[in-house]
């Protein structure tokens, strides 16, 4: 037998006989890994084995403070949001309640004013289709309002109309100033079929473009003004508050349908409440920030983004608000 099939035949025992040393069985019945766990010497050789035949290779830069320092601003800021915020956006939505309520109490005073006042179908359909046509005009021109007074100005308009135009409506003494408040306030729409325009119109007008301005505005100003990890949620506050409105309309319509006179007076003019509610509420809130910072008020913008923001800092957001502007302004 030659050398060379001995040495062959002599390292298949040896690594038998380790192999079945390193097979065991532990106590609980399973069975250890054929590879034993390495020591802390086997462990210390093999770092610096790594870091020697590293050492010529570049290091991998460890992770910038400055990284850390933002990811934890940012968690802060999501765990710690003022509830001023929340109060802003609620005030705000009203105007989508009002929106909600003026199209909506229409349908129960309607089934009142038509006995009450002995309406047409003409009259009918002039005094619903009036309102939604001066809202949707209107919303053009809130676009203007927004970018030369700002939100705030404009809610408050919004507010002042849905509460003169609530108390008029419920004082209005017959259908000729119903509709011509519509009319002259909304759009101006000449109503040739009646040859004449009374102050009941004008009222209803007054709503409609208080309705048209607060659906283009409130949710601007609840987006600008909105932190941005909660923009989605507040914005929506709008929707819900719209709905929320047209199902309050429907109650109110059922609880004053049984008076048989001067029913609908109660259906239109409760919606001065929240109007007036409103309107207090935004003498004491801010302008939005993207707004005075578009107009150069940088000064104002920034106390109110500290006011609205809290302890947190608003550098971050200030410059991302700002780049935004000068990109829109730049055409890029």
């Amino acid at each position: 037998m030659s050398r060379k099939q001995v040495d062959h035949d002599y390292n298949l025992r040896s690594m038998s006989n380790l192999m079945g040393e390193r097979w065991k069985k532990v106590s609980d019945g399973g069975e250890r890994s054929l590879i034993k766990a390495p020591s802390s010497a086997s462990l210390s050789s093999q770092g610096a084995s790594a870091a020697t035949s590293t050492a010529g290779a570049p290091a991998a830069p460890p992770t910038s403070t400055g990284d850390l320092e933002r990811a934890a601003r940012k968690q802060f800021q999501q765990d710690v949001t003022p509830g001023f915020v929340y109060v802003l956006a609620a005030f705000s939505a009203l105007g989508g309640f009002l929106f909600g309520y003026d199209t909506g109490v229409i349908s129960g005073a309607m089934l009142l004013l038509k006995r009450e006042l002995d309406l047409s179908a003409l009259w009918q359909e002039l005094l619903i289709s009036s309102t939604v046509a001066a809202a949707a005009l209107s919303a053009l021109l809130g676009g203007f309002l927004n970018g030369l007074f700002g939100r705030r100005v404009c809610i408050l308009l919004a507010s002042f109309f849905f509460s003169v135009g609530g108390i008029v409506l419920s004082t209005a003494p017959g259908k000729e100033v119903l509709l011509a408040g519509r009319l002259i306030v909304g759009v101006g729409l000449e109503l040739p079929q009646c040859g004449a325009r009374s102050e009941t119109g004008f009222a209803a007008k007054v709503v409609a473009m208080a309705t048209g301005i607060a659906s283009m505005t409130v949710p601007v100003y609840i987006a600008e003004a909105s932190p941005p990890h909660l923009r989605g949620q507040l914005v929506t506050v709008n929707t819900l508050f719209i709905t929320g409105g047209q199902f309050t309309a429907s109650l109110i319509d059922g609880a004053f349908s049984y008076l048989h006179h001067n029913g609908w007076r109660y259906m239109l003019g409760l919606s001065v409440l929240p109007a007036v509610l409103q309107f207090v509420g935004f003498l004491f809130l801010p302008e939005s920030p993207r707004w005075l910072i578009q107009h150069g008020l940088t000064q104002k913008a920034r106390r109110v983004l500290s006011h609205i923001r809290g302890n947190q800092n608003i550098d971050e957001e200030y410059d991302s608000i700002k780049n935004s502007i000068d990109e829109e302004d730049s055409g890029g």
